[in-house]
């Protein structure tokens, strides 16, 4: 709602926006945002999640980690690089990826509380049919920033005036 739903509303068609919007804001269909990576620390850039692409889809393979609530998500935006031969910015698209397709393995990470708020996403083969790409091919960088942008700023405003209304 907070997070992939207004980059949903920015950068999805019409489509995508019809299929996907109305589900977020009745709650029926929860998303989470595959992002990071095991490998890439805090550069996002250097992501080694791949999709190629094949006549109506793209095969998608990697891995994310630190994916919040991924084991309650229908549906993932998922970073990938589909242009190994630009600069790494600029060959990264967003994928909305079937939580429930053949080869996604979701794995719940325990903390230390006993909870499992985080995971860790496989993608192994995964087919995405291209209409599920968000944007254009190469978006993703700017889509990513937008995205992280309502992760980081505008959900902290709700935020803090709950907290400020708890502790008055």
């Amino acid at each position: 709602l907070n997070v992939l739903g207004p980059s949903l509303l920015r950068f999805g068609n019409d489509e995508q926006r019809r299929r996907y919007i109305p589900a977020i804001l009745s709650a029926e269909e929860i998303w989470c945002q595959g992002f990071s990576e095991p490998d890439a620390g805090s550069d996002l850039a250097s992501l080694r999640t791949h999709a190629v692409e094949r006549d109506d889809h793209f095969v998608l393979n990697g891995s994310k980690t630190w994916v919040s609530w991924g084991q309650y998500a229908r549906w993932c935006g998922v970073l990938a690089r589909t242009d190994p031969d630009v600069p790494k910015h600029k060959g990264i698209s967003l994928l909305v990826v079937d939580m429930e397709a053949p080869g996604v393995d979701v794995r719940p990470m325990e903390q230390i509380t006993g909870h499992a708020e985080f995971c860790e996403l496989f993608l192994d083969g995964v087919v995405v049919p291209r209409e599920d790409m968000l944007g254009g091919r190469g978006d993703g960088w700017k889509i990513a920033k937008h995205v992280v942008s309502h992760e980081r700023g505008t959900a902290a405003l709700p935020r803090q005036v709950m907290l400020r209304t708890w502790l008055d």
